[in-house]
């Protein structure tokens, strides 16, 4: 008796279908320079589970990076988000009726950035959305007005000293 319940399971376990991975990978050069990038994301996923993998190459500075994505559930099909990281750093994920999704600010970043995003989609095709902005700090004209002065100070003690 197990076996014809087994053997009727494994002939019936292809019509339920299954979950799949739709994993994705996007490399994107980042607009902008020499203080301020910045670029939009977006990708289309079907049912089943997926992680994205997001790279993101500037020139490099370092700097802070903004930004968030999110999916608005539209009746029908949904993305539930379960993680993302930001260079290693957990990014602190929602999932709440109608609106998933990550908004992060202020993180410290240089050199190429990662962004790793794993979730679930149900009911059918859907996307999700966002963006990433890169601002690095940009010197006050203030602080060349002090540099300036440092140097002209140190100018004149050593010329003293050399009288």
């Amino acid at each position: 008796m197990k076996l014809k319940s087994l053997v009727l399971a494994a002939a019936l376990l292809p019509a339920f279908g299954s979950a799949f991975a739709d994993d994705q990978t996007h490399n994107i050069v980042l607009d902008g320079g020499p203080y301020h990038w910045s670029t939009g994301l977006s990708t289309t996923h079907e049912i089943g589970d997926f992680t994205d993998t997001w790279t993101f190459t500037y020139s490099g500075a370092p700097g802070l990076a903004t930004g968030f994505f999110g999916n608005i559930f539209n009746g029908v099909s949904d993305i539930d988000f379960t993680s993302a990281t930001l260079n290693g750093t957990d990014l602190l994920t929602y999932n709440v009726p109608l609106l998933s999704g990550s908004l992060f600010a202020a993180e410290p970043v240089s050199g190429v950035l990662t962004l790793i995003v794993s979730g679930t989609t149900t009911g059918g095709v859907a996307s999700y959305g966002g963006t990433l902005d890169i601002t690095s700090a940009v010197p006050e004209p203030s602080t060349y007005g002090m540099l300036l002065g440092g140097m002209g100070i140190l100018a004149f003690l050593a010329r003293r000293r050399k009288s």
